[in-house]
């Protein structure tokens, strides 16, 4: 059987013609960049938030924006030069994030995303724990590695492994710490998703400690923001590369955590949750 075929944008500028080449789905070309057409799908579809105008613009959708990010991530397969020597790799038709929205338990009913997003991780797919992951927005893109929202369970193996060596975690965090919050453009900084209002219980002793700020974390992350003009170009493979190898220490160090239980870990008396999708 045939495989099936894609539709690919060309290398040009002019943002009314496509090239019509085909591809099958486990090849895809050389990244060149989101042209300006994706920002504009994107744009609209967040004043359009509606299934019958999204299915009229389906075809763009495809050809700017998915097909673009899939080109990207199959730039770190492990057969392509780009992702050599890394401790991720990519998997395009794993790796990229559905554009529908889940709103079953959501107030928001909107049914797309007004993004895009796809990872990179060990495995080549969603779903699992350590990744870097590629996020386009108009005005908010951005290049983020390590951790989402860890579970409960794995973030107390966290906490402890930050107490019994902070030398060690300050060596990985500390050229990125971000005090100010301002968060600027073209430099790497760590942040979490979200942080508790108090130390937890068993780590009230830390309070004074210059490691107690993360003991709060329930995300752990190295971020690099983009413009948008940066991912219209070849040079977001470089960048991405860049935070890939940046975040090989805290990838390490949170792979050590999850893959091996240490006998303070609460995951030894407790089953393990299901690995999630980072959205």
């Amino acid at each position: 059987m045939a495989a099936r075929k894609r539709k690919a944008p060309s290398n040009g500028k002019d943002e009314g013609k496509l090239d019509r080449s085909l591809f099958p789905d486990d090849i895809r070309p050389d990244f060149e960049g989101f042209r300006p057409a994706a920002f504009t799908f994107l744009r609209r579809l967040k004043r359009n938030n509606e299934r019958a105008w999204f299915l009229a613009n389906k075809e763009t959708y495809e050809a700017e924006v998915k097909f673009p990010l899939e080109c990207l991530i199959a730039e770190f397969a492990p057969d392509r030069q780009v992702g050599r020597g890394l401790s991720v790799r990519g998997d395009p038709q794993r790796a990229v994030f559905r554009v529908n929205r889940d709103v079953r338990f959501s107030n928001n009913k909107q049914p797309y995303k007004t993004h895009a997003g796809a990872v990179l991780s060990r495995g080549g797919g969603r779903g699992e724990p350590g990744v870097v992951y590629v996020h386009i927005e108009p005005g908010n893109c951005r290049v983020s590695a390590g951790f989402w929202r860890t579970e409960p369970h794995e973030l107390t193996a966290w906490r402890n492994r930050i107490v019994d060596d902070p030398e060690a975690w300050h060596d990985i965090v500390g050229p990125y710490a971000d005090s100010k919050g301002l968060n600027p453009k073209g430099r790497m900084f760590m942040r979490t998703i979200s942080a508790l209002a108090r130390l937890p219980r068993g780590f009230q002793e830390h309070k004074d400690a210059a490691i107690a700020p993360y003991l709060l974390w329930k995300s752990f992350l190295l971020t690099r923001p983009l413009t948008d003009v940066e991912a219209q170009g070849r040079g977001l493979i470089d960048i991405v590369r860049t935070v890939a190898r940046a975040a090989v220490p805290l990838l390490e160090f949170g792979w050590a955590v999850v893959d091996a239980p240490s006998d303070k870990d609460p995951r030894r008396h407790a089953a393990a949750a299901g690995l999630r999708e980072i959205d």
